[in-house]
């Protein structure tokens, strides 16, 4: 299973390639943000292939990502650590470094052995999004070459559309939740479920925020990812959800909730940050 993943990510991730006691990733600008730098949901789900790597036995069932600088396009390297192997869990580690050799994010993975557990109970169905097509308003972020290249910018009879959540709780501010849709880019969707869940969470954090009261000239980078996943497979299009659950003196928590059809990929959060005159620097 684990061979089979890394094969379906290499393509668009650019790795990750053993080197030794390293994994080296290509990243292409295929794969930048609006931010200019590589986007979160791509280390995201790089260092989770990395943590399958070193884990092969096991399924990924969290991801805590902290970024901590950009990653520009180009080499990066990742190294990890197995920082616990238990009989049903194991707890590893994943740093990666950008080009010059600086640690531009690190990643904390819970991976199971999926014969440890009762896996006669499970329940992965969800009620799916109930969506609603606004005009946009602004065009933040919208020619990303992540945009273009996982089809995160909906559209409607060929125009840019904004797709409202009206069943889910509205944000802290009363803004509609807002939905991301990610077409996938590799053919493998039966297994990679958790990967997918982390290239569309990333591109969900910032929806909510662009549609909210907040002001956008002081919209900030987010620098944090946290996600739970499910074993559900994947569809071809999948879903996130991203809605404003606390704002705390220039700092947001964003709830995530990931879908695929009728199945629930992965829940999480994220923090967003606004800083003063962000987009003008």
């Amino acid at each position: 299973m684990t061979a089979a993943v890394l094969a379906s990510v290499h393509g668009f991730l650019g790795g990750p390639s053993q080197e030794g006691e390293e994994w080296r990733f290509e990243f292409g600008q295929h794969l930048e943000s609006n931010w200019g730098a590589i986007y979160g949901g791509a280390i995201a789900a790089g260092s989770l292939a990395v943590a399958r790597s070193v884990a092969p036995d096991r399924s990924p069932r969290s991801l805590h990502l902290q970024i901590v600088r950009s990653v520009p396009r180009g080499r990066a390297v990742a190294t990890t650590r197995v920082r616990h192997s238990g009989r049903t869990i194991a707890t590893v580690e994943v740093d990666l470094h950008d080009e010059r050799g600086k640690l531009a994010a690190t990643a904390l993975l819970t991976m199971v052995t999926p014969g440890s557990l009762a896996a006669e109970n499970h329940l992965t169905t969800t009620v799916p999004f109930e969506l609603t097509p606004d005009p946009v308003d602004h065009d933040f972020g919208l020619d990303a070459p992540i945009c273009q290249s996982l089809s995160l910018t909906p559209r409607r009879n060929g125009q840019v559309v904004r797709l409202s959540v009206e069943n889910r709780p509205r944000s802290i501010d009363g803004s509609l939740p807002n939905v991301c849709p990610c077409t996938v880019p590799w053919e493998n969707i039966e297994l990679t479920g958790p990967e997918c869940a982390c290239l569309v969470a990333d591109a969900a954090v910032g929806g909510p925020m662009v549609n909210s009261t907040m002001p956008r000239d002081q919209l900030g980078p987010n620098p944090d990812l946290t996600l739970r996943f499910t074993t559900a497979p994947a569809t071809p299009v999948v879903n996130a959800a991203g809605t404003i659950l606390s704002v705390q003196h220039g700092s947001t928590t964003i709830g995530l909730e990931v879908q695929a059809g009728d199945q629930l990929l992965a829940h999480g959060v994220a923090t967003s940050l606004l800083l003063p005159l962000a987009l003008r620097s």
